[in-house]
């Protein structure tokens, strides 16, 4: 290594955190100090009094507010997807474009239980939230009659309005519900509606309880509770008659209490004393009760509601009786100074917690470099954090992200036991890689087989695959692995129709642009049967995927086209009895009887896969 010649390099200077902020807080509570010592001066009753209404009024305002969000977010979904279906947009049903609209209405707004579309036939599609998973929903409305009784005032009334609050067994909980008709060209044609999961609301107001430091819940009416921290998960005692707990005997005492009368008169209910305001006594402590009214999202009026120990509100009359005013200056500046020292502090800290939140999600892509920081513990943080990121970068090129986040959902203490499972094979080959790729140069052929690679991938994650490894110019997938699945059959062979379509719409591009280039012709084998799952490799190296004889049956599948001529096709396609054999819906195959396969004395019963049958 060559010598740095001349000066010496020097590391360029930063100031310590701790030492900063000891100098901060002690400068703080000097001033605060010297403050309390200077001077002191009365504040005015009513001065104090009109501040402590005010506080009052912007904690209960903001938490109307963000509760109105809450509900205007859900309707709001509603309102988009109808505007869509009455403007010719999106034609509804169980097609493709539809149902994902329907899942990108829920992913986007948590609240909603589930959002679904009715025709005049009764005919349901819809997205639905369970637990973790977000699926789609086909089904005849049937003898529900709680939704038929909401579905004929909307189709009646041909207006959007919120319904009654509906008790659903199927997810065990109340739910608010929003319809709104959908008419073109002044023909009714159905009915959008969206359900929110009480559950979800009692969990965010749980949320915003921890933001405020104060108690939120939301009554419908004034004789039921409709969400409450304690209802995050559940309530016990409710069902269709009764959906939702009566405030009366409300397991939070404070609640249940609220409209009891009283008659003694505290120093509290003197300042804060108004219409929404209510006071309610518990053992030795006292409580002041907050609550605003909306109207539209029920049948009901909401109250949107919260409560304090009427300490920590009129606590503050006699910490501001005695008033800074000599101080004042100083006062200030010690706020300035504070608050640049919590800056430089908090927004590093922040997006180190950020990053580590993205990196954990395994969303390398969207982590942010940190910059570089005039405090020398935060400097060193972050750039340790940037070295990191740089290598984790480089990991994600060579590990399948995906396969990676099922692992760590599946498995989070990192012990993976390897064990038999009856999982699903394909394998992908294009024919005549070689003298395809004959006249390509290198950098063109890595090009090209990088398209085709995410091509794949992308169907096979959309059937809840999972890219198992890249070989030359083919691909090993699997379905079972690492979590079961009712029909891998099914999805392997839906994955293999979509590239097929895909290969034949590539083909017809080329030749429209260029006729001379020759087509693309894939080869694809299909397997099922049992194999050993597990990590395999060695110490210092190894891959999460599954060894045994079906890997080496579905090679050969694909293999097999070499021999067997697939008349005017780009793709072809060849399954096994076994994946014939555990087919959930039906496909449309055509029998080419038992076949022999390199390496194995057993012939195997061989199908050519065409299309899916409706």
């Amino acid at each position: 290594m060559a010598k740095q010649s001349g000066k010496k390099v020097r590391r360029a200077w930063h100031a310590s955190m701790s030492v900063a902020l000891g100098l901060g807080l002690g400068f703080f509570v000097l001033t605060a100090v010297a403050g309390v010592l200077g001077i002191g001066l009365i504040v005015g009753y009513q001065n104090t009094a009109e501040l402590l209404a005010q506080k009052a009024e912007l904690i209960i305002s903001s938490q109307r507010g963000q509760a109105e969000q809450f509900f205007r977010s859900a309707q709001n979904q509603v309102d988009h997807i109808s505007g869509q279906i009455a403007r010719n947009e999106v034609e509804p049903g169980r097609s493709v474009e539809f149902v994902s609209l329907l899942f990108g209405a829920v992913t986007s707004a948590p609240q909603i239980l589930r959002i679904q579309y009715i025709d005049l036939d009764y005919e349901l599609t819809g997205v639905e939230r369970r637990e973790d998973e977000t699926l789609p929903v086909f089904q005849r409305v049937g003898d529900d009659q709680d939704l038929r009784q909401l579905l004929d005032v909307a189709f009646d009334g041909g207006k959007p309005y919120w319904g009654k609050i509906l008790w659903r067994q199927e997810y065990d909980q109340a739910v608010l519900n929003y319809q709104k008709p959908v008419t073109r060209s002044g023909e009714l044609l159905g009915v959008v509606s969206t359900w929110i999961s009480t559950k979800q609301m009692s969990d965010f107001l749980s949320e915003f309880e921890a933001e405020l430091g104060a108690n939120v819940f939301i009554l419908h009416g004034r004789d039921q509770v409709l969400a409450h921290p304690y209802m995050a998960f559940g309530y016990p005692g409710l069902s269709r008659s009764s959906p939702l707990p009566r405030q009366d005997s409300f397991s939070d005492p404070i609640v249940s209490a609220m409209w009891d009368k009283r008659k003694r008169s505290t120093f509290a209910e003197r300042i804060l004393a108004g219409p929404q305001v209510r006071f309610v006594g518990f053992g030795e402590l006292e409580y002041v009760v907050l609550y605003n009214e909306m109207f539209g999202y029920a049948e009901k009026p909401l109250l949107i509601g919260t409560y304090l120990k009427s300490y920590d509100l009129t606590a503050e009359v006699t910490r501001m009786r005695w008033a800074f005013i000599l101080c004042f200056l100083t006062a200030a500046l010690s706020a300035i100074v504070a608050a640049l020292i919590g800056r430089q502090i908090a927004q590093p800290v922040r997006r180190l917690a950020d990053g580590a939140k993205r990196i954990h999600d395994l969303d390398l892509a969207s982590v942010s470099r940190i910059p570089r920081n005039f405090f020398r513990e935060l400097d060193d943080a972050g750039r340790s954090f940037n070295v990191m990121l740089d290598g984790l970068r480089w990991f994600e090129r060579y590990v399948p992200k995906a396969l990676v986040k099922k692992l760590i959902h599946q498995n989070p203490d990192g012990k993976i036991e390897s064990s038999y499972r009856e999982v699903v094979v394909m394998f992908t080959d294009i024919a005549g890689f070689t003298t395809l790729s004959e006249n390509l140069t290198a950098p063109a052929t890595a090009n090209f087989l990088n398209e085709h690679f995410a091509m794949i991938t992308e169907f096979v994650e959309a059937e809840d695959g999972t890219v198992d490894k890249f070989m030359g110019d083919s691909v090993m997938a699997l379905w079972g692995v690492p979590e079961p699945q009712v029909d891998p059959a099914d999805r392997a062979c839906r994955c293999a129709l979509k590239i097929s379509r895909a290969i034949s719409e590539i083909n017809r591009n080329r030749l429209s642009a260029n006729e001379e280039e020759p087509r693309l012709r894939l080869r694809i084998g299909i397997h099922s049967g049992r194999v050993v799952v597990g990590n395999i490799g060695g110490s210092d190296r190894i891959s999460y995927t599954v060894v045994g004889d079906t890997v080496n049956v579905a090679q050969r599948l694909e293999e097999l086209g070499k021999t067997l001529s697939v008349t005017d096709s780009d793709v072809g396609i060849f399954i096994s009895g076994a994946v014939k054999g555990s087919f959930v819906k039906s496909f449309d195959v055509v029998h080419l009887g038992p076949q022999e396969l390199r390496g194995r004395e057993e012939q195997v019963e061989v199908y050519l896969l065409g299309r899916e049958a409706l």
